[in-house]
């Protein structure tokens, strides 16, 4: 083989071992149009902050969903509007229901704290009732008053949901960039807003071991928006998928009716 042969078979090796500017620029532009076809149109704040805030939010959904279907035990996030803040609770009571009345709205944690506490209040009447401590003299213990109603103590009080303490379920947040300007989830009657309800406005989305997660609409408002008048624009809508423990983003408001199904939507 000549020179010039060589010359040309080197050639063509050392082309094939790298790309030209123009091949790594399309690939580029590539991965451009795909990142704007996977995630909203982010443009209230720089795009990979708003990506960041509200993809996160979403993992938490599922991963809410997973929990409870690993668990075998119903969840919850509990959102505070005003901060943007949310974290995950569960509960031991395995049959938690959340029954066919619809609320207006979900109490904040320190109406729960008061609701638990006054039912411990008044439910000592019934242990009064129930009669006397009577001690038995022979065993050296005390035999305390029972009756049915006391027995089913812990059936009768409150459900009582703790926040989920470890590393990966600490305190999440949306702020500074984001609000939560109003949600609402299938036991509420209406929309739950931050106008209406200020610091009271808590929602909570629930997740249950059968392998299902509330329909649910948020809608996520930017922190520092002057013009009013674009609040529909600049605001963000996130849906659940109930039964595939899924939530989806769009940019803008949407309204959403909750009593149809995920096909209808």
């Amino acid at each position: 083989m000549n020179r010039s042969a060589k010359s040309q078979e080197n050639g063509v090796v050392q082309r094939a071992a790298g790309f030209t500017i123009i091949e790594i620029l399309l690939v580029i532009s590539l991965m451009g149009v795909i990142m704007l076809l996977a995630v909203p149109n982010f443009n209230i704040v720089p795009g990979t902050e708003a990506a960041q805030k509200v993809g996160n939010l979403l993992g938490d959904i599922r991963a809410g969903y997973d929990m409870a279907v690993l668990h075998k035990k119903p969840y919850r996030l509990v959102f505070e509007f005003k901060t943007g803040d949310y974290w995950l609770e569960g509960t031991e009571r395995e049959q938690f229901l959340l029954g066919d009345a619809k609320l207006d709205r979900d109490p904040s944690p320190e109406e729960l704290k008061e609701a638990e506490e006054a039912f411990d209040e008044k439910f000592q009447s019934y242990v009064q009732l129930a009669g006397r401590e009577v001690e038995d003299a022979d065993n050296e213990t005390v035999i305390k008053p029972t009756s049915p109603v006391v027995a089913a103590k812990d059936k009768l009080k409150p459900v009582v949901w703790k926040p989920v303490e470890d590393a990966e379920w600490n305190r999440r947040t949306l702020g500074p960039s984001f609000v939560i300007r109003s949600a609402q989830m299938e036991h509420h009657k209406k929309l739950q807003t931050l106008e209406e309800l200020d610091s009271l406005a808590y929602a909570h989305l629930y997740f249950f071991p059968q392998g299902y997660v509330e329909r649910a609409v948020i809608y996520l408002a930017p922190t520092d928006l002057d013009d009013r008048s674009k609040l529909d624009e600049m605001t963000y809508t996130i849906v659940t998928k109930p039964y595939e423990g899924l939530a989806e983003a769009t940019s803008g408001f949407k309204e959403v009716d909750l009593t149809k199904d995920d096909n209808e939507h």
